[in-house]
């Protein structure tokens, strides 16, 4: 062979090759996302990727794109095929996403669910059933390939959110053994740049901690987890030596240790983020790089002090630091060791997340680890009183709780969904005359497709299971009073779990 085939060969970015939309799977470690959240479901990724009003914004005009004018593969969408065989999208993930959207529009968030039902019906889903892709020979060829596109010293640079570049250096510098020197090779970035990813990624993650988002309003926390949040503001804070030295920082080559008083660290810290997010704080200008370099001692003389460990008061929080980030294993203070009030439930919060999920001796049904996207208040408002409701104390209350939420959850989907003319067509009477177990028989398996959802719903459809549709019935129109007690509820919510992500997008969070 010649050195020209050779080189023509090697080209595969220029070759197409057909493959299955449904086939494809999404990049769990895509630096568009954040790898902290557990994405599994084509939910849970489209609603990672338009937490921002911005991002969702674009990914509906994206959508109606492809419904309008129908899949334009200009731009490559790029794979590779891991060691299970599976095809995995390495460059072209929000296009996939919003393919398997049109393909299956009832996997849509709540949020955008309508919007896409009503798209995808304009449509011949069969037409985007296979698209050409570029398919890279490995997951390295493919990591190059992005990095032509969005490297800095790249001709063609399609621009990453800072954080979104920071971690994707991070995910290299893990590939190759936390080697510096390997991953200036392969990312072109300088050693600065590698050794500021390391940093402040750590330091912008404490950000996400319930700690600290406890202290923010909701508006504050979406900021904080989107990774629109501006990183060169937090650069800049905590790179000045005067933080450092009294915030208790210290910066190592490889990454940082914080040796200050966890509770008075998240406190400032969250105070810090508000003033970057509010223009009508108390200082009454926004913190941004520019007032941190004209008015830092104004800024840093308004925020509380930060004490270290051993000025801390706590025994616990004395003999463990709070973070230790230099590619050892990240050590925190037990659990308990300080505690601080939630701004919102005045509730301890635990320093370690423990989420209670699949403890049938919990306390509530759910827990503040876990979240919903309904649109409607009052499945909102009822599960919010679910996470604080004793469910040992409050037995029957807890028990018809459960019967009509699942009802609200199913009438939530099915509108978002547009499928309450087809559901009242079928079954030749009016919505409100449709009983749950009928609308629950008409979504199984034809509106539904998720495999753990449908076991659900035919465990509720048999008459003589114990975690059925007529012993929820009971709790509401019957008489006796069995199968109330609150470990049997808490089962039974456990058992619905999987269910309830499909229809209201619960998760845990």
């Amino acid at each position: 062979m010649s050195n020209t085939e050779v080189g023509e060969k090697k080209k595969w970015w220029e070759n197409r090759v057909l493959r299955s939309v449904d086939n494809l799977k999404l990049w769990h470690d895509n630096p568009r996302l954040d790898p902290a959240n557990n994405l599994i479901t084509v939910r849970d990724y489209v609603e990672e990727l338009i937490a921002d009003p911005t991002d969702e914004k674009n990914f509906i005009a994206l959508i109606k794109s492809i419904a309008t004018r129908g899949f334009l593969s200009f731009d490559p969408i790029v794979v590779w095929q891991n060691e299970d065989k599976h095809f995995v999208v390495a460059e072209g993930n929000r296009r996939v996403m919003a393919l398997k959207l049109l393909r299956a529009p009832e996997k849509a968030p709540l949020s955008i669910r309508k919007t896409v039902v009503h798209l995808s019906r304009g449509i011949d889903r069969d037409e985007i059933e296979k698209i050409r892709v570029c398919l890279a020979p490995s997951y390295e060829e493919s990591r190059w390939y992005i990095l032509q596109r969005h490297s800095p010293s790249a001709s063609n640079q399609i621009r990453w959110q800072r954080l979104q570049q920071q971690r994707f250096i991070i995910s290299v510098y893990d590939s190759v053994g936390q080697d510096v020197e390997e991953t200036i090779n392969i990312t072109g970035f300088n050693r600065s740049a590698i050794i500021d990813a390391l940093r402040y990624v750590k330091i912008r993650d404490i950000a996400t901690r319930q700690e600290i988002t406890a202290l923010l309003t909701v508006a504050e926390r979406e900021l904080v987890y989107s990774h629109r949040i501006n990183m060169t503001v937090l650069e800049r804070w905590f790179g000045n030596s005067q933080v450092r030295e009294h915030w208790h920082i210290k910066f190592e080559e490889d990454g940082v240790t914080i040796n200050a008083d966890p509770s008075t660290f998240y406190v400032a810290y969250a105070r810090l983020l508000k003033l970057m997010f509010d223009k009508n704080n108390e200082l009454g200008f926004l913190v941004n790089t520019r007032t941190i370099d004209s008015k830092f001692q104004q800024i840093f003389d308004y925020l509380p002090e930060v004490k270290s460990l051993d000025e801390a008061q706590s025994d616990a929080a004395q003999s463990t630091p709070l973070l230790e980030c230099s590619g050892e294993a990240v050590q925190e203070k037990p659990a308990g060791s300080d505690k601080d009030k939630d701004a919102d439930t005045d509730e301890e919060i635990k320093p370690d997340r423990i989420s209670s999920k699949g403890n049938p001796k919990r306390r509530q049904l759910t827990d503040k680890y876990h979240a919903i996207t309904a649109k409607s208040y009052k499945i909102n408002a009822l599960f919010d009183e679910l996470q604080k409701l004793p469910v040992f104390r409050y037995q029957n209350v807890s028990a018809a709780s459960i019967r009509i939420f699942l009802e609200l959850a199913v009438d939530e989907y099915i509108e978002s969904s547009e499928l309450v003319p087809e559901i009242t067509r079928r079954l030749n009477k009016g919505f409100h005359e449709v009983s749950l177990s009928q609308k629950l028989s008409t979504l199984h398996g034809e509106f539904i497709d998720d495999r753990d959802a449908n076991k659900v719903i035919k465990q509720l459809l048999t008459f003589n299971n114990d975690h059925s549709l007529n012993t929820l019935n009971e709790y509401v129109h019957g008489k006796k009073l069995h199968k109330v007690e609150a470990q049997f509820l808490n089962r039974f919510w456990d058992m619905l779990s999987p269910l309830f992500g499909v229809l209201i997008g619960l998760k845990e969070v």
